[in-house]
């Protein structure tokens, strides 16, 4: 066997490996499935994949809802469950692309194989082959938002953030690292209407063809999740405080969006201060990922799967210890939460909120010490240094 066949062995198995848990988890599936995406399906097959959209269905936006009518026409070869999971698991075949273009536009080597690895994430195969959710088709477009913003394209970074919204409301917890870059780089005001503008031509074709206009701008209000619970299966650090005893049933939800928006602006502050360089930017992703949901009331399991996505890629990136470790920590995390949401049993979203925090803190660690300036001495954002 040549060494450029031996090299491609460890991808070749993390392939075969996930495979295999497709199929095995492949008949299995969360509750959403029946009760909102089949039905949706049955809606748009009755109707018709244009005709549909002509009055509001479902609480998704109409991106994911283009594709799905795209699938129902392929309704007389299979059942709804098995084309709902394979529009999720081509989701992730786009999410593996855009990866493939993050590690490249950061000239780590063999990107296109060790984006592969992508699909055989434990938490990106439940993602899609037992919840068929479309959490790969946000992520994929935040990936090439941040590809853009490596690149230093700002017009297209606006763009790429603009679509991600319009997917789901979840690219909202990387968005304080988008802000930042806007003000540290000086990006003109002229092109930040372009954000708004993609989200616009997202939803475009559903108001034309009769989608009320108020109907679409409220989606997201309608998708809130307004249950007592600080945590609905994240293992964030609300997951710990609702289990402990007196603390648990205290009205916590005002103090925790308070935290997380302050952390948040502080965040902003920061990288818009010293804007993130090249080898910084996936890391500093990363952190306001972590950050956000790991603060913010009422994240539910799935809410860490950009981070789950982003720890990888930052341990391809830098292939050291300490991004490996950041990368197992956030994937065993989210695993818990996900086997929490499964099974029931929120004390696993507790268990996993421990590794979540050591993660987050460690990749927290490598911004809390300023880059030195050219006589050695650490950066003081506070004090005027001589030209």
């Amino acid at each position: 066997m040549s060494s450029l066949d031996r090299s491609w062995r460890p991808t070749l198995l993390a392939l075969v490996a996930a495979a295999s848990l497709y199929v095995l988890i492949w008949n299995w599936f969360g509750k959403d499935l029946p009760d909102y995406l089949v039905p949706w399906f049955e809606h748009i097959r009755r109707t018709g994949p244009i005709a549909a959209f002509a009055h509001p269905f479902g609480n998704y936006t109409p991106p994911y809802l283009y594709l799905l009518a795209a699938t129902t026409l392929a309704a007389p070869l299979a059942d709804p469950i098995t084309l709902i999971k394979l529009l999720s698991v081509a989701g992730t075949i786009g999410l593996v692309a855009a990866m493939w273009r993050l590690l490249a536009a950061l000239d780590v080597a063999h990107p296109s194989r060790k984006a592969i690895i992508v699909f055989a994430l434990p938490s990106v195969i439940l993602n899609a082959g037992l919840l068929a959710q479309c959490d790969a088709m946000w992520a994929a477009v935040s990936v090439m938002a941040l590809t853009a913003a490596v690149k230093r394209r700002h017009a297209a970074m606006l763009a790429w953030c603009g679509f991600a919204l319009a997917i789901k409301l979840q690219p909202a917890f990387t968005a304080p690292i988008f802000i930042a870059l806007l003000i540290g780089w000086r990006v003109p005001i002229r092109l930040w209407p372009v954000a708004p503008t993609a989200f616009i031509a997202a939803m475009l074709p559903a108001w034309l063809l009769g989608w009320p206009a108020a109907d679409l701008a409220t989606i997201y209000l309608r998708q809130a999740d307004w249950s007592p619970l600080l945590s609905l299966n994240a293992p964030n650090i609300w997951a710990i405080a609702q289990a402990l005893p007196m603390i648990g049933d205290l009205p916590l939800t005002g103090l925790a969006i308070a935290t997380a928006v302050g952390v948040s602006a502080g965040l902003i502050a920061r990288f818009a201060w010293q804007p993130p360089d090249r080898d910084q930017l996936l890391a500093a992703a990363l952190l306001v990922t972590l950050a956000t949901v790991g603060l913010l009331p009422r994240m539910h399991e799935r809410y860490f799967f950009l981070a789950d996505v982003l720890a990888l890629g930052l341990a391809f990136a830098r292939n050291d210890r300490r991004s490996w470790k950041i990368a197992g920590l956030v994937q065993f995390a989210s695993l818990a939460g996900l086997a929490a949401y499964v099974s029931g049993l929120s004390g696993l979203a507790v268990i996993g909120a421990l590794p979540m925090i050591a993660a987050t803190w460690m990749v927290l660690g490598q911004f809390l010490v300023s880059p030195a300036n050219d006589n050695g001495l650490p950066l003081n954002p506070f004090r005027a240094y001589p030209a």
